[in-house]
Formats: C-alpha cells, structure tokens, sequence
C-alpha cells in the first residue's frame, strides 16, 4: 500500500474490556470462539432471593433473563488515590471506567505515557437510579458538590482524565445506542487534527439495580425469551445487557514508528443522522443508514466488494434488522456476485446500549487479529422479511477462518445505530504482517502497587504464556519494560525460553522488592581486571557501546601504532595475540576506554550516579566521566602516562593481609605502601629483592601474601623517573571542573576542583598511596543505608571491598556489569542484569533507550490485576421510605473484600515523593495525623506531609477544612489553608487560638473563633 493512502489510518494499538461472564479480553474472545450465550436464565431459587414477586413469576409473559457483570461493585480504589468514601459516591460505571481506561491505556503500553497527549472520549448509559440513591443517601465525608459530580456519569471523562493525568480534549458523547461509536469517530478525527497523540474511547452501560428479568411487552426492543436471534426468523428483539469496552488509537504512521501492538486499523469512520427519513423518532432509516455506510467507504478509499465482513448493529427486532441488511444492499450496491459475511455480538451478550458499538468494535478487531469469524448466535433460518437475496450478505453461524480475496488484507465494517437516528459506520483492516527481528535475552519487569496484585499478575502472565507457547519472549520483556507504568513492589525474572520464565512465575518462594528512592554511585576498577575480549559481546550487541568503542578506537590507533579492536580481541583475526592486553602499554588505555563506555551505556539508560570513586587508572575514568577531561584527551594522557611507565624498571606488587600500620615496620626503603583497600589489609610495590625480602619475614610472622600479576610497582618510588616528563605532559591540557562528584584516591575525601584541575594533583596521584578505604569509608557516612554501587569494569573487586568496610553494610546493593576473567558468561546478560537490579531497587532505567536497536514490539499480554474490593452499586434508593422513614442520613462506607486471592485494606499507601513520615510532636497534631489519615485514607501521616502531594485540591481542601473546624471549634479561612498545607504549619495557628481562649471568659455555649 502506498504511503499517502495511510497518512488517515488510525492504528488500534489497546483494548480492554469488561463483559457478561468475560472478566477480560482473552475470556471475552474464547466465550465468542465457543459460541457461548452469556445472557443469564434466573433459576427459581435466584428469583425467589432476589425478591421477585410471584405474580410478576407467574405472568407469562415475565422473562428470567438477564445480561450482567459479576461484581459490579468492585474498584481498585486506593490504586486510584480515592479514599472509601469518595469511591463509594462514584457512579459505578465511571469506577468501572478508572480501571478499564487504565487497562486499555495498560495494554497499549502507554499508562506511563506523560509525555503524550492523551484524549478521552467516553459514553455511558443514563444512570438516574444512583443519582437518586446518592442525593437521598450521602456519604458522611465526601463535599457536597464533589458528590454531585461523583455520581453524575457526565462527568466520566473529566473525573478519569484528572486522575490518569491525560492532558488530551476530554468528551462524553451521548448519542444513544451508537455513543461509543460515535466516540471512536470522534477520537480518530482529534487524532487526524493533531488535537492529541493518543486518543482513548469507549463505552460503559452498568445499572444500578438488581438485574432479575422484564415482562416482554411487543414492539419493544427485549425479546420474547431472553434471546437474541438476530436475522433469524424467531427473532423478536435483544436483552438488555451490561459491559464495558474501550480503544486506544494513534495515528498508524506513529504507531509503526514506536513499535506499538496493532489489533487492526481504522481506514475511516462515518457518523450522520436520519433526519426525517423514517416513520418515526425511534425507528431506523435504509438511506441514513446507507449513507452512512458509503460516507465511510468513500473516506477510506476503500470499494465494497473489498470488504468480506459486517458486525451489525442487530438486535434482532421485527424492523430493525431488515432495514439494516436493505440499507447495507444499499450502501454494497446490490451486489449479488460478492460474498459478505455478518454477524452479531448482541446475539452473545445482548444490547449493551452505550457500550454496544465499542463491543461490537473489539470483537471485530479481535476477529481481524486472529483471522476468525466468531458465530453469531441463535440463527438458523432467515427473517422471511430480510432481503438477503438482493445483496452479498449472509449470517456467519460458525466459527470459521476469515476468507477473503488473496490480493487484498482482510476487510470489515462495524455498524452502530442510535435510538434517535444518529448512525455509526467504522471500516476496519487487518494490520500488515510484520515480524519482530529480535531475539536479544533481557529481563522481564514485573510490578504492581501491591505484593499481592503483583503475585496474581505472575499467575495470569504463567497461564497466558502456557495458553500462547509461541509468543516472542523479547517482545514481552520489551512491552513490560517499556510499556507498562512500574509500580512499587518489583521483582526481574531473567529466563531464556517459555519453560524456564513458567517455572519462575509459577515459583512459590517470594521474591519481590519494594523500590525506594536509591541512590547509586559508579566504581572504576583500576589494571589487573583486563582479559582478552574483555566485554566483546556487548561490542556486538550494544550499539551505543560499540560507537563509543569506535570513537576511541579512532583515537588511540595512531598513538599505540596498532589496532586496539584487535588487542581487545573484538575482531575475527585467527593470530590475533591474547597476552597484549596484559602489557601496561595497552592495558591502561583500552581499560581506560572500556570503562568510559560502559559508563556512558549506564548514562544513556538514564542511572545517573550521586558519586563515584575509581581505584588509581580508575580515578581518570571518574574524572573524564566527570567532566574534568574529554575522552579524546583522556585517551591521550593515559596512553602517555602507560608508555612512560612502561619504559620504567619493572618492579612487583604484593597483597598483604595486615594493616599499614603492621606492615610498616618491615619495610625497607625500596618499598611503598601503593594501596590501602580495606582497613585490613595494603598492597606493598618496590623492586622484587626488597619485595622477596618482606615476604619471608611476613610469612615467618603467620601474614599472608599473594603477588599480583603487575609489570611495574605502580604509586611506588619506582615511579619517580617518569614524574618530570609526566608533569610536562600534563601541563599542554586544560582541566575543568567536576560536575558529578566522586572521590580522590590522594586524600579518600570528595575530589576539590583545585585538585581536579592542577596538573601536579595527578603527578602525586601516579606516585602516592592509593587510600581507596578511606575514600570507600567518607562515601559510606555521606550515602543513604540503601545505596546501589556498581562496579563499571569487569569482575567485582571494589564492590567486594565493600565487605570489608565497618559498620552495618547489609543494606548496601552491589551491582556487577562485566563477568571477571574467571567466569564463563555472556557480556550482554550481565549488563541486562545490572539494568534489572537497578530497576527493581528504584533507579529510574531508561527502558526505551536500552531497546531502541533491538528490532522489539509491543505485544499483547495480560492487564494489572487491580484488587477486588465491594462498594455499593446495587441499590434501592426509596427502599429505606417504604421502611419508614423520613429523613435523611448519612451513610456510613465499610468496604467488604471479595472472595478471591487478593485482599484489600481500608488504607492506601503513602505517596513516594513525601519521603519518610515526622512523627507528631503534640496532642493537637497527633490528632489532626489521625484525622488527615482518616480523610485520605493512607496508612500513615507525617506532620510535614503537603496537603496536594497526599491527593487534595481544592473540593477536598473545603472537606477537610470543615473537619477541621469541627474537632478543634476553630475557622480557617480556605485561603490561610492553601498556605499552611501541612499539619505542621495548621497546628501552630490552632496552639495559638486555644491558648488566646484559654485566657477569655467564654459562657457556656461553645463559640467559634475565627484565626
């Protein structure tokens, strides 16, 4: 297809919905393969409990049908930041709509989407009972005119938008029957004006009473018996049904681009009106119908004879369906030589009213992307008032592989009319196949606001996966990387097939993390740690690596007169020599490059360290990291500072396991202490008779000691020949100040700019001790107890000196990016590792930056596991004045758990940006911390906590307010309020006013004072 004829196609890259007997999607599509009917039959014992009248049992004409979500009255409200009450007020539908919107926002991979503009263009159905239910029964706590809204269903989009943070035009559309529809054709023309990125629509119809069957009454839409028989000659109407359904929509240009999931794309959308074309207000029309139909066609570009499959509007009614079938002959041109199949999901689930088009819209794009054709139910003969005869048309009563024209993708329409006349024509296409190319092992993300929401997702991720033994294991890490918000409570999972990431999800033993704000400070191994093809694969693997690589490369060939690719053994040469690496001359540069790179590779996956230290070479990494030196200057200086000490006496280094301070009356003038790594231990360097020397009298003295596989006695006086011309060297460059702190290896205090920018610090730094445990020691005293170090070299010799430090180092995080010399392991999943662990402890990882050359896509997987909770939503709202009474009380919320795996407490958790909680300090601010936590709803309160970062504005500023004044018979002005935001700041004012009345004669009667 060529290029400009997508430039208006919409990509459905999300879905989510809830329907009768189908908590999701994946039950939903499985319930219509099986051509299960969904609508329930009440048996006799359900009537009777239900409270049905006999009379209205024994009426024949009395229908013990119905089409209902389960659980209706269940919403995650704390994942939302609503306390009990104020989730209690909320209409059903638009507490239904919180989760679904965030699921479908969830399954897209786009929850987390700050950066986009989001638009929200809901429907839902009339819902007077709560209203009614809510004015005559409010809820203690909850202000007044927030209430009012809560429970008002036009105020759906506003409500979720304001807590999803979607920044997008916000809409409710109702236009009866085809409002969702209607919904849809308006978020794709918003995405066509560039009005938002990412448009969100959909549908809700949830009532607020029992559902427990009607009295059929003809010419009304119910049927006769409780079913839907669309097209068929027993037709007599539709059931009334519950559901909800949404989309997530992006221009399909970008969604290619961004590698997003594509269910199926929307060539075009088309919404008109019947006017007065048609006998009556509530009946259909053929030509607006018709019309409608080939508006979309014409505006898709698309003939429609290309199109192989219709989902109806059908409801089976007497009128109803044979003006549709005469309207679609209409709009297809009576086109007898083309077969088109239709179908209808009312004969599933029944009408779903403001949801019925969004159904009807999913199931189509889910027949598309399984290239199936759902049975419509209940069909078996035809309406003998159809004209099937006059068009291409027939009813698909069987599962059956979509068929179409081998030249053109798979084509459909979906239909949706609403009572009034307003009609709504989308014209689908199959997505283009595409082939995701990767096939890297990264790690797989798991999170969740909860232990137990993260502990039912692992279950669902293992059932789908056994479901799905052929998904693309890289294009689930990479959606639940990048396409998920990352919530608190983590756990990676690394595993390289389907089998192994089972049994790891299925694995009972807990392994979860609570993410915190970490910290993270970047250590830079010094020479000794080198091997050949040292971080080889992550050349290969890792481009951003590899361009860094590259760039040093360039710089050092002319200066070591060879290729540096080949001494690392990063090129396929079969004499390439393996012992190069280990001589000073190329050890110290290419170290030095590797190091840098890695580095960088952290950097641009968005770890940004709060400090680093580097041991000896390792200091000049930390420095050029820091902005002290380019990499090119870098490269140069110790490139120069290796080959003038390579031209030096060789001499020897020596581990001991003593402290300086034993070791120091052994030595012999020859000998230096070149390092002190531990409190316990040095390493001595000196020509090797003085070092032969030591060794017996240490060994003779029950010290041990291991010689290190060094050519020279580097930070010794063997050193001091090459000082001068070093110091000459030096001098040619200019230093500038560091922008990230870290750690000098001269003083084991944090680096100064003086000492960072004068050349005679890094001559007394090649000569002078390496106090690299004093500088651990200052580091450890500056960090918060939960620090990740990561060690950006191979092996992990300076996160194991951690060991050794004093004090209670249990909650420090040692991360390892490159396997030692030692180990037989991959490059690239030590680093993904390393990118995991920081993840799951709370660095913020740059996710999309790590796969941006991976070749991944999104893919479609299961939803959050939001909690099961049971709030009002079934209610009677005169109930209580057939009782009795007259007035009106507020009502008291308790929320009851549903039996399932997880549980739900009356508290939600603190927010993370408030930090740890201050205790109160006084009587009056322990109590307001009670009734603040009482009012939001959050386990615990600290007297510094602002009033907007726990969730107010201004409708709960006048909530709370009022508290206030009530426990502590004081006035606030609201203004004075906004300002003081915090328990802190209010009980000072209230300590005031109680101390001033304290003093006064008051009467009896309880007066108000105003601050």
């Amino acid at each position: 297809m060529e290029k400009s004829s997508r430039k208006k196609d919409i990509a459905i890259i999300g879905m989510s919905g809830r329907f009768p007997q189908s908590k999701d999607l994946l039950s939903f599509w499985k319930n219509l393969t099986d051509g299960k009917e969904l609508v329930h039959f009440f048996s006799e014992e359900e009537l009777t409990a239900l409270q049905v009248a006999p009379e209205v049992r024994s009426n024949p004409a009395f229908v013990p049908a119905a089409s209902f979500l389960e659980q209706s009255g269940s919403f995650d409200y704390n994942f939302f930041g609503y306390t009990k009450e104020e989730a209690a007020v909320l209409d059903p539908q638009i507490r239904i709509m919180h989760e679904q919107v965030w699921a479908a926002l969830d399954d897209a991979g786009y929850a987390a989407a700050e950066q986009e503009t989001i638009g929200l263009y809901l429907a839902a159905s009339d819902n007077l009972n709560w209203r009614a239910y809510r004015m005559l029964h409010p809820v203690a706590g909850v202000n007044a005119f927030l209430a009012s809204r809560m429970a008002n269903k036009d105020f759906i989009s506003t409500l979720i938008a304001y807590k999803l943070g979607l920044k997008g035009p916000g809409y409710l559309v109702d236009t009866a029957c085809s409002g969702s529809l209607s919904a849809v054709h308006i978020a794709c023309r918003n995405l066509l004006l560039k009005e938002c990125s990412i448009a969100v629509a959909g549908g809700v119809s949830v009532a607020s009473y029992d559902p427990k069957g009607y009295v059929f009454q003809e010419g009304l839409i119910a049927s006769s018996d409780g079913h839907c028989r669309a097209f068929d000659e027993k037709a007599s109407g539709t059931v009334w049904g519950e559901g909800a359904g949404v989309v997530v929509l992006k221009r399909f240009e970008d969604a290619i681009r961004d590698n997003d999931h594509i269910y199926a794309v929307i060539k075009a959308s088309a919404v008109n009106n019947d006017g007065r074309r048609k006998v009556g207000y509530t009946a259909p029309s053929i030509d607006g119908q018709a019309e409608c139909i080939r508006l979309a066609h014409r505006v898709a570009e698309v003939a429609a004879d290309s199109i192989s499959y219709i989902e109806t509007h059908g409801t089976g009614t007497r009128l109803g369906d044979p003006t549709e079938i005469e309207a679609l002959n209409k709009a297809f041109g009576y086109n007898t030589q083309h077969r088109c199949a239709i179908g209808a999901v009312k004969s599933n689930i029944g009408h779903l009213d403001a949801a019925a088009g969004v159904a009807g819209l999913i199931k189509t794009a889910l027949a598309l992307k399984y290239k199936q054709l759902p049975p419509s139910l209940h069909y078996t003969k035809p309406n003998p008032e159809i004209n099937f005869a006059g068009g291409p048309f027939f009813v698909n009563n069987a599962l059956t592989h979509w068929q179409h024209a081998p030249a053109l993708p798979r084509r459909a329409g979906v239909s949706s009319f609403g009572i009034g006349g307003t009609n709504a024509h989308i014209v689908l296409e199959e997505t283009p196949e595409t082939i995701s190319t990767s096939s890297t092992n990264t790690p797989f993300l798991l999170s969740a606001k909860t232990a137990a929401a993260l502990k039912e997702y692992k279950l669902q991720l293992a059932g789908f996966l056994e479901n799905n033994p052929q998904s693309s294991m890289a294009d689930i890490a990479y959606t639940l990387a990048t396409g998920r918000q990352h919530h608190r409570y983590r756990e990676s999972i690394a595993a390289t097939d389907v089998p192994g990431l089972l049994s790891k999800l299925r694995d009972p033993i807990d392994k979860h993390i609570v993410a915190t704000n970490v910290k993270t400070v970047f250590m830079f191994p010094g020479q000794g740690t080198q091997y050949f093809r040292m971080t080889a694969e992550l050349y290969k693997t890792q481009p951003r690596f590899r361009e860094v690589m590259d760039k040093g490369f360039a710089v050092l060939k002319p200066l070591i007169g060879l290729n540096p690719a080949t001494i690392l053994g990063y090129t396929n040469e079969a004499l390439a020599d393996d012992t190069a690496i280990h001589k000073t001359v190329y050890t110290q540069p290419l170290l030095f490059l590797v190091e840098y790179a890695l580095a960088d590779l952290l950097l641009q996956s968005g770890i940004q360290p709060a400090a680093m230290i580097g041991h000896s070479l390792g200091e000049y990494v930390a420095a050029c990291i820091s902005g002290v030196f380019s990499l090119e200057d870098g490269l140069r200086i110790v490139t120069e500072r290796a080959r003038l000490m390579n031209a030096l006496a060789p001499g020897t280094m020596l581990a001991v396991q003593a402290s300086e301070e034993q070791v120091r009356p052994f030595l012999t003038p020859g000998l230096s202490v070149a390092a002190i790594n531990t409190p316990g231990t040095c390493v001595l360097a000196g020509p090797e008779p003085e070092i032969q020397q030591i060794v017996a009298q240490l060994q003779a003295g029950a010290i041990s000691t291991v010689r290190l596989n060094t050519s020279h006695a580097f930070h010794s006086a063997m050193m001091d020949d090459m000082l001068p011309a070093f110091r000459s060297l030096l001098a040619t460059y200019q230093f500038s100040s560091p922008v990230i702190p870290y750690y000098s290896n001269l003083s084991g205090q944090p680096i100064t700019a003086e000492q960072a920018t004068s050349p005679e610090y890094w001559v007394s730094h090649l000569r002078h001790t390496v106090l690299f445990a004093a500088g651990l020691e200052a580091m450890l005293q500056k960090l918060p107890k939960e620090t990740i170090f990561i060690e950006v070299g191979p092996g992990k010799t300076l996160t194991g000196l951690l060991k050794h430090q004093q004090g209670n180092l249990a909650s420090f995080i040692p991360v390892t990016t490159v396997h030692s010399a030692k180990e037989k392991a991959n490059d690239n999943d030590f680093i993904q590792s390393a990118w995991a662990t920081c993840w799951k402890h709370g660095v913020k990882v740059n996710w999309q930056t790590i796969y941006k050359d991976a070749g991944c896509k999104k893919t479609m997987l299961p939803l959050y596991c939001f909690q099961q909770t049971s709030l009002p939503a079934r209610v009677d709202p005169f109930g209580h004045m057939q009782n009795g009474a007259t007035s009106i009380q507020p009502e008291v919320i308790t929320v009851v758990e549903e039996d399932t795996t997880l549980t739900v407490t009356n508290t939600r958790n603190r927010p993370e940006e408030l930090g740890d909680p201050v205790a109160p300090q006084n009587e009056i601010q322990s109590r307001l911390c009670e009734l603040w936590r009482q009012f939001f709803g959050i386990d615990t309160i600290g007297i510094t906590d602002d009033f907007f970062l726990l969730g107010g504005d201004s409708l709960r500023a006048m909530s709370l307010l009022g508290r206030i004044q009530k426990e502590f018979s004081v006035e606030m002005n609201i203004q004075d309020f906004y300002t003081d935001a915090n328990i802190q700041r209010i009980s000072r004012e209230i300590e005031i006013v109680t101390r001033l009345t304290a003093t006064r004669k008051v009467s009896d009667q309880t007066k108000k004072i105003k601050i």
